[in-house]
């Protein structure tokens, strides 16, 4: 068995690979059962006979958090097909951003739904009944599991997820409005049975903060996992292990080249550079220098030289 050290370093196309499978398969699972679970609740299949059933349901902030995570959803499932079929993955951060509004949102409804809802209704109701199943349970739980493994291009700081709380604001002040000042909606998270709203209206932001800061360790956790596997990969691997680090840069080049899809724009890989100056301690060949040899040879990869095809049957025997 190989210790620790002897154990071979991970390919950072290999680690991309599984995180688009898993993206890919839990991007699917949540879009498909938001969508089930919606169209439920719009056609009123339960006869609830209640104004949040039907269209009324999207007066819920479990649905509309679930349908923002499920939008985020779909936003990545491009870049995953993408990143499976060219050996990259790399999603903007504003699809990040996205989810991780979706993510809060979800799991601050599991949280009130494990806690509250089902100290005063039940847990079979609360978590396994009707739509229940899908919007208080098991969303929640892969998109958890998604914003947390898969999604995990871009660190993520403390003041980045402080507005992931807006749409929790925005929505207890339309509740609030809605509900106690023009008396338009039904009390239907029976706030008024709890506390007092300014009371509930505090437990719930003090809720999702903490779960914005959950979901962000736990995707910076990843992210850091990935970045370190990376930095490893490029600064040890025996795969760019070369005499001058020119021949790496060619390597590297050479690889990046495969994936090219004609008309794109050519990206120089600048980080990955750094990390391969760093191992060979180039300091007397300019980074900018190292961008141009790498330029130069992906060119001459993507647009070899042709060259002329001799027929074998007119040549002299």
């Amino acid at each position: 068995m190989l210790s620790r050290k002897e154990k071979p370093i991970a390919n950072v196309r290999s680690i991309n690979k599984m995180r688009c499978i898993i993206g890919l398969v839990i991007c699917s699972i949540v879009i498909v059962l938001t969508v089930v679970a919606f169209t439920l609740n719009v056609i009123d299949f339960y006869s609830d006979n209640v104004p949040e059933a039907g269209i009324g349901t999207l007066r819920m902030f479990t649905t509309l958090s679930n349908i923002i995570a499920a939008v985020g959803a779909s936003l990545c499932l491009p870049f995953q097909i993408d990143g499976l079929r060219r050996n990259k993955y790399k999603l903007p951060k504003w699809i990040v951003e996205t989810l991780f509004v979706g993510a809060v949102g979800v799991l601050l409804t599991f949280l009130v739904a494990i806690s509250a809802i089902s100290a005063s209704r039940g847990f079979v109701y609360a978590m396994l009944e009707k739509t229940n199943i899908f919007m208080h349970t098991l969303n929640p739980i892969f998109i958890v599991l998604l914003f947390s493994l898969a999604v995990s291009d871009h660190h993520i700081k403390f003041l980045d997820s402080i507005w992931t709380l807006l749409p929790t604001i925005a929505y207890a002040f339309l509740y609030f409005i809605m509900v106690f000042v023009t008396h338009q909606w039904n009390d239907h998270y029976q706030v008024a049975s709890f506390c007092p709203w300014p009371v509930a209206a505090i437990l719930i932001l003090a809720i999702a903060f903490g779960a914005s800061q959950l979901l962000r360790f736990l995707h910076n956790l990843t992210n850091k996992y990935v970045t370190n596997h990376i930095e490893k990969y490029y600064k040890e691997s025996p795969d760019y292990e070369f005499s001058k680090i020119t021949d790496a840069i060619f390597k590297l080049s050479e690889e990046e080249s495969k994936s090219y899809r004609e008309g794109e724009d050519i990206y120089i890989p600048i980080d990955i550079i750094k990390l391969l100056s760093e191992r060979y301690n180039t300091s007397t060949l300019p980074l900018d220098i190292q961008y141009d040899i790498y330029l130069e040879h992906f060119l001459a990869c993507i647009h070899p030289k042709k060259e002329e095809k001799v027929d074998n049957k007119n040549m002299p025997q």
